[in-house]
C-alpha cells in the first residue's frame, strides 16, 4: 500500500494549492452609517457574505438561535459561508423584534455606527465545497485578525468614514483581497481548526472529504474511505482522531449533515429526494438521522430559514 504523505511536511504546499484554486467573485452589497435605534433582517440568497463593522457596536442574530447571537465591535469582520436569514441590530434581538423602517436609521456617515457588507458568489466546485464545510459563520474580532487582514479591514473603515471621492470603488475593489486573506487566516490558524475544516489541511483527509462531498449518497465505508486516503483502516481511524478529533463515521455523518442543511435552506427538494442524495433509503431514516444531530426536524429547520 502506498504510504500517505506526512501532513506536517505538506501542509503549507497543500494550503497554497487549495487557496490558488479557489474562485469567487466579491462585490460591495451595502454600505452605510447608522444612528438611533435600528435593525435589519437580511434574507437568504445564493451567495456567501462578509460584514465589516466600521464604527460602533452591532449585534448579529439568527432566527431560532437567538441564544447564540454575537456582539460585533468596530473593526470586527463576520463571514457567512452561505447565506441564511440573520438580524443585524444596534441592540440584542429577541423574539419580539420587528424590522425598523430603513429611512429612519440610514445616514451617510459612519460616525456613530456603520457597516460595509459584501456578497460573495461562488465560482468553482472546489470553492463551493470549501464553503460548505466551513461553519455557518466565522466571527473575526479586530484583535484576532492576523497577517494583512487587519490593515485591509482598517483601510475599509477609513475609506468608509472619510467618504472621499471614489471611496465606494475603493472599498468594492478591496473585497476579493479581504476575502482571500480571511480564508487564508481561517485555513492556516491552528486555533480555528476544528472538524472538517482541519481535514482540508491534511492531504490524505482532504481527498476523502472532497470525494464524499461530490457523492454524499455513495456507499461509503471506513474501508473505502481509508483506501482513498492511501491508509490502512486503523491508520485512517487514527488520522481522523488526531486531525479532527472525530471518528471516521462522524466524518461521514458531518459531511452528509452539511449537505442536508444546505439543501433544506437553498432548495425545495422533498425529504425523499434529500434522503436519496445523502445515502438514506427512506425519508423516515433521514429525518431520524437529522434529529439526532439537530434539535429540530428537517421540516422545522427549513421553515426557520425560509
Amino acid at each position: 500500500m502506498t504510504k500517505a504523505p506526512d501532513p506536517s511536511t505538506e501542509t503549507p504546499e497543500a494550503l497554497e494549492q487549495l487557496l490558488s484554486q479557489l474562485a469567487f467573485g466579491s462585490e460591495l452589497h451595502f454600505e452605510s452609517g447608522f444612528c438611533g435605534h435600528w435593525n435589519m433582517l437580511a434574507n437568504k440568497s445564493s451567495k456567501a457574505a462578509l460584514h465589516v463593522v466600521t464604527q460602533g457596536r452591532v449585534w448579529m442574530a439568527i432566527p431560532g438561535r437567538l441564544h447564540q447571537q454575537v456582539q460585533l465591535e468596530a473593526g470586527d469582520a463576520i463571514f457567512f459561508s452561505h447565506s441564511f436569514r440573520h438580524w443585524l441590530s444596534d441592540e440584542p434581538v429577541n423574539e419580539h423584534t420587528s424590522e425598523v423602517d430603513f429611512a429612519n436609521f440610514c445616514v451617510p456617515d459612519h460616525l456613530e455606527r456603520g457597516l460595509v457588507c459584501y456578497d460573495i458568489a461562488v465560482e468553482s466546485p472546489l470553492t463551493a465545497n470549501l464553503f460548505q464545510v466551513m461553519p455557518d459563520y466565522i466571527h473575526l474580532p479586530a484583535n484576532q485578525q492576523s497577517g494583512r487582514l487587519s490593515p485591509l479591514i482598517q483601510l475599509i473603515r477609513q475609506e468608509a468614514q472619510a467618504r472621499q471621492p471614489g471611496y465606494q470603488a475603493a472599498i468594492s475593489r478591496l473585497s476579493d483581497v479581504v476575502v482571500l486573506h480571511l480564508l487564508r487566516q481561517v485555513l492556516s490558524d491552528d486555533s480555528m481548526q476544528q472538524g472538517l475544516l482541519a481535514a482540508l489541511k491534511d492531504p490524505a483527509l482532504r481527498r476523502v472529504v472532497l470525494a464524499i462531498m461530490d457523492e454524499p449518497g455513495a456507499d461509503w465505508t471506513v474501508e473505502n474511505m481509508a483506501a482513498l486516503a492511501f491508509l490502512s483502516k486503523s491508520a485512517f481511524a487514527e488520522r481522523c482522531h488526531k486531525v479532527m478529533a472525530m471518528t471516521a463515521k462522524s466524518l461521514l455523518d458531518e459531511l452528509r449533515l452539511q449537505r442536508c442543511r444546505y439543501l433544506l435552506i437553498h432548495s425545495e427538494l422533498s425529504m425523499e429526494l434529500i434522503a436519496e442524495q445523502i445515502g438514506y433509503q427512506s425519508a423516515t431514516a433521514f429525518i431520524r438521522f437529522f434529529k439526532q444531530h439537530e434539535t429540530l426536524s428537517p421540516g422545522e429547520f427549513r421553515a426557520l430559514h425560509h
